[in-house]
């Protein structure tokens, strides 16, 4: 009984605000009881998932829209945001997702972590960088006193 009473209710406003705690509260509902549904009604899991997916819409829209309204005031911040996002010429360069773009030769195999305990370190080390970007890794250094070795 209590669900009939409910479902509906719940539904519309978690399409509105997809956030079940919220709407829960907001309607005198438990959350424990919503979840309880949810794993009991294959039907009602899914009509929740898709409720959830217009609430996430009709945010996005009203977030859009106040940026929207902060560009036409003239916030300097908002209209970077914009042109970052939407103008390609604008964009600030992302880092490439190594995960998702790694081709098999750029497979990790293992990592090494170093810890550099002293300014005087971190600055040989940094040196260290520099010279094999320079001349390459297969050239030995003179020095090999430094505690970090291979690079």
């Amino acid at each position: 009984m209590k669900k009939r009473r409910y479902e509906k209710l719940f539904l519309d406003e978690l399409s509105l605000a997809p956030v079940p705690s919220f709407v829960c509260k907001k309607i005198g509902l438990s959350r424990n009881t919503v979840y309880r549904w949810r794993m009991e009604d294959p039907d009602f899991a899914a009509k929740m998932d898709k409720a959830m997916r217009m609430g996430t819409r009709s945010i996005n829209d009203i977030c859009e829209l106040g940026l929207i309204k902060k560009v036409q005031e003239g916030d300097l911040r908002a209209i970077k945001y914009w042109l970052d996002n939407n103008k390609k010429n604008y964009a600030r360069p992302r880092p490439i997702n190594f995960w998702n773009n790694a081709s098999p030769e750029r497979k990790i195999s293992g990592f090494r972590v170093h810890i550099i305990e002293s300014k005087e370190d971190l600055e040989r080390y940094n040196e260290i960088i520099e010279f094999k970007k320079k001349y390459g890794d297969k050239v030995k250094l003179e020095d090999d006193s430094f505690p970090i070795d291979n690079y």
